[in-house]
């Protein structure tokens, strides 16, 4: 299990650099504030595939997804608070955040278990394409406040544990084009919330300086992100479709290193 590490990972967020990272982050950010609704939500549907899965590999890899997992949400849980005591306004975010909550409540409430899986999967193919992406285009060798180190952290771990869900919606399932259906919706669902909540936090937030440098996070990613990461997102739509087969960026190797230096502790 070492190419999937639980890391520990301890991050000082200031908050005066946080505010230079608003409204220019906002789409980032808007990623952010989702996390701790998603995150678990999937946490919960993998659970309950684990008590079904047959193969030893497979559960042991859902186990250090799930550990993963739940260190990425704690982690922006704690930046997330700390945007919203940033500006006052910006507590409104609370009631778009109370909607996806409740959402992902029903799904794992009425949904099956197969329409969960599914769902999971879509959401995970999705941002391992956008982590791909991603990766390629950062500066290893930039120097980076642990704003910006969380967000690679996060990205990082996604590349490692890109086939789990895939594995256990296959070993329980194997239904391609539910998979697609299901998970083209909730990536619908998904950017939805990451688009509403990145809208709120530019449009409660002060304008940004007239001649102030672009925030990191803007460098991190933005919605050309997204139309570049397009290709690989289309990519895990096609039949063929494997996780495990993926090219994954020349950079990944080495900030899996950095970060696994930078843990408090690795698990597994």
């Amino acid at each position: 299990m070492n190419d999937m590490p639980v890391r520990i990972m301890q991050f000082e967020f200031d908050a005066e650099e946080l505010k230079k990272n608003i409204p220019d982050g906002a789409l980032n950010l808007g990623l952010s504030m989702t996390l701790p609704y998603i995150e678990p939500y999937v946490i919960r549907t993998m659970r309950e595939g684990l008590k079904h899965t047959k193969d030893k590999e497979v559960a042991a890899e859902v186990k250090q997804f799930i550990g993963q997992e739940a260190q990425h949400f704690r982690q922006h849980r704690m930046l997330n608070d700390l945007l919203r005591d940033c500006y006052p306004a910006l507590a409104g975010l609370q009631e778009i955040e109370d909607q996806m909550e409740a959402d992902f409540r029903r799904f794992t409430k009425t949904k099956s278990l197969k329409f969960n899986l599914a769902y999971a999967e879509g959401f995970e193919a999705a941002i391992c394409a956008t982590a791909r992406t991603a990766i390629e285009t950062i500066d290893i060798n930039a120097p980076m406040s642990d704003l910006s180190r969380l967000f690679i952290w996060h990205l990082t771990e996604e590349i490692e544990h890109r086939t789990v869900s895939f594995n256990v919606y296959k070993h329980l399932f194997g239904d391609y084009f539910y998979r697609v259906i299901v998970g083209m919706y909730g990536q619908y669902h998904f950017f939805k919330y990451v688009f509403k909540f990145a809208h709120f936090i530019a449009k409660h937030s002060p304008p940004k300086v007239k001649g102030a440098a672009d925030s990191e996070l803007k460098a991190l990613g933005s919605y050309s992100l997204l139309f570049l990461s397009l290709g690989k997102w289309l990519g895990t739509l096609m039949p063929w479709y494997n996780p495990a087969k993926l090219v994954l960026p020349s950079k990944h190797g080495e900030f899996a290193k950095i970060y696994s230096e930078l843990a408090l502790e690795t698990r597994g």
